[in-house]
């Protein structure tokens, strides 16, 4: 127990790590202006807008705007995964709470934040083994 216990708490150092880094560029995209400088360089490579160019249709509005303006739409869209990941802290919290009360709602808990972060590699290997090691622990 004392094993899951340890490997559950570093995977949610790891998984509120991430959150906390999420959230920092989430909230820090505008202000971004080496990521504003790459995007208006993208946007002036972009063979579609160099046809407008071309034709003369050049919109109104300048690369520097559109750039902004697409890391502001950037910016709520970073919303949706920075809400996933803090899903995924919870739930790995209830599971650490659970271990030494619940073991086998724990390994629920566990196995179903690790199936949920998988993208993340290392946090899931870790909950899967915490899990694992709660399997023999009475109910």
């Amino acid at each position: 127990m004392r094993t899951s216990k340890v490997l559950t708490s570093i995977a949610l150092t790891l998984m509120v790590l991430i959150l906390i880094g999420s959230l920092v560029f989430t909230v820090t995209l505008p202000q971004n202006d080496s990521l504003e400088q790459a995007v208006t360089t993208f946007l002036e490579n972009d063979p579609k807008y160099q046809r407008q160019l071309e034709a003369d249709e050049a919109s109104s509005i300048s690369l520097s705007d559109m750039a902004a303006e697409t890391l502001s739409v950037l910016q709520i869209f970073l919303i949706i995964p920075t809400v996933y990941i803090a899903i995924i802290c919870l739930i790995v919290l209830i599971g650490f709470l659970l271990i030494s009360k619940k073991p086998r709602a724990a390994r629920f808990t566990l196995f179903s934040a690790a199936i949920l972060s998988l993208i993340t590699i290392i946090v899931p290997i870790l909950l899967f083994i915490a899990g694992g090691k709660l399997k023999g622990q009475p109910a």
